[in-house]
């Protein structure tokens, strides 16, 4: 299948993810995860980005360009025994977020399988607590509370669907998020 986990920066997709993945992994199954930092971070280190000074223009359409090299490799070379975990940031007001939906939804398609969005979130102040972790410097992510609040105040998270699931992450750890998640694929298939 391909999950894609949907949320604002520091909400806990690539963790969750992670999660996921060990949960696969305890099950004899294996679970691939294409954090959006995966693509991005090979970009992201070539410019100097440190996740507080704004991005020069053109670097989203050289994330994308990564992007679907590995979606065309998926599609081509992936044994069709392997699933994905997708994560994202996508916002309605960003013309470049309803494309990757579609993309990934062409992507289960292609491979036969389920499309399953999952939209986290978490409290503010648990939220601004999240961002600035050293964990996430190291990745090269957003780590200015203050702007991700700013962006999380001026955005509206775009949903790919009515059949997307929503989960509160506030007070869940990552294990309790993915059981969470499984139990939701199971009870709907």
């Amino acid at each position: 299948m391909i999950i894609h986990l949907l949320g604002f920066p520091g909400v806990g997709k690539h963790t969750i993810a992670g999660a996921l993945s060990q949960q696969a992994a305890a099950n004899g199954r294996h679970l691939v995860v294409v954090d959006n930092h995966l693509t991005s971070q090979v970009v992201l280190s070539v410019i100097g980005a440190d996740g507080i000074e704004p991005l020069p223009d053109g670097v989203w359409d050289r994330v994308r360009e990564i992007r679907e090299i590995v979606y065309s490799t998926i599609e081509t070379l992936s044994p069709p025994h392997l699933s994905f975990v997708f994560t994202n940031v996508l916002v309605v007001s960003d013309p470049r977020s309803l494309p990757v939906i579609e993309r990934l939804q062409r992507l289960a398609q292609t491979r036969s399988t389920a499309y399953v969005p999952v939209m986290l979130s978490c409290d503010t102040a648990e939220h601004q607590r999240r961002v600035p972790s050293p964990d996430r410097s190291e990745k090269l992510k957003w780590i200015d509370p203050d702007g991700v609040a700013a962006f999380v105040t001026a955005e509206e998270l775009l949903r790919p669907s009515t059949e997307t699931m929503d989960l509160d992450v506030t007070a869940l750890t990552p294990t309790e998020a993915a059981e969470r998640i499984m139990f939701g694929l199971v009870g709907a298939g």
